[in-house]
């Protein structure tokens, strides 16, 4: 057989290798492709299970934190809280005398600056002069409201005036001045 006849021979058993060789490269590429994801999966699954390992650890420390804490911080809390109760009580009992003291104060600065107002008003009608309170208090109105000593001044004011008049009755009755027609002036 020659050479062209033999390679033809050979063709037929090369396609019927051709296929599984085919098949196999094929299964290949598969199975790198395959192992590249398991090998991220795995790297993926590595990093995860850190993660779930450190997020663990935190939580077992934060926990024992916690624990330390109730077993500390609550007793004291508890402790405080009675306390400020303890003191909210007295405060409690303490407050209808503390509410009547400070009536009592509110009474007398009251009064007091309503004493003080009076006495204002008094000075300021005692620093006038005596003409003008003399005027204001009998022709007007406007004199003080608390004005014991108006009725007095008008009571002195009439007595002043019949004074005036007795004195010039007795004078004009000395020097033998005539009454009647002609008054002494």
């Amino acid at each position: 057989m020659s050479r062209a006849s033999r390679s033809y021979k050979c063709h037929p058993s090369n396609s019927f290798l051709e296929r599984p060789i085919r098949r196999s490269s094929t299964y290949e590429h598969e199975l790198k492709d395959l192992e590249e994801r398991l090998v991220e999966s795995l790297s993926n699954c590595r990093a995860l299970e850190d993660i779930i390992r450190d997020s663990f650890t935190s939580i077992k420390r934060k926990y024992r934190r916690g624990q330390d804490t109730l077993l500390t911080s609550v007793p004291q809390i508890d402790d405080e809280l009675a306390e400020s109760l303890r003191v909210l009580a007295e405060l409690e009992a303490r407050l209808p005398a503390i509410r009547a003291q400070a009536t009592q104060v509110q009474l007398v600065y009251d009064s007091g600056r309503q004493k003080a107002e009076v006495l204002v008003r008094d000075l300021r009608w005692l620093n006038r002069g005596w003409y003008e309170r003399w005027y204001e208090a009998i022709f007007t109105s406007r004199g003080p409201s608390r004005c014991a000593h108006c009725s007095d001044f008008a009571l002195l004011f009439v007595a002043w005036m019949i004074l005036v008049a007795l004195l010039e009755a007795t004078r004009a009755h000395r020097q033998r001045l005539v009454w009647g027609e002609r008054l002494p002036s």
